[in-house]
């Protein structure tokens, strides 16, 4: 499959749900298929 690639920034205040909706959105986007890759900041700076 030939995919153009996006990405979606959620930006907001700590603990405001971007970490879930992420999440939740991820899982719609794998269900149809497509790869998905969470890069979440807490994460990559440590």
């Amino acid at each position: 499959m030939n995919y153009s690639g996006f990405t979606l920034w959620f930006t907001g205040i700590s603990g405001a749900g971007k970490t879930t909706i992420s999440q939740g959105v991820a899982f719609h986007l794998k269900t149809r298929g497509f790869p998905v890759e969470i890069l979440d900041g807490d994460v990559v700076r440590t």
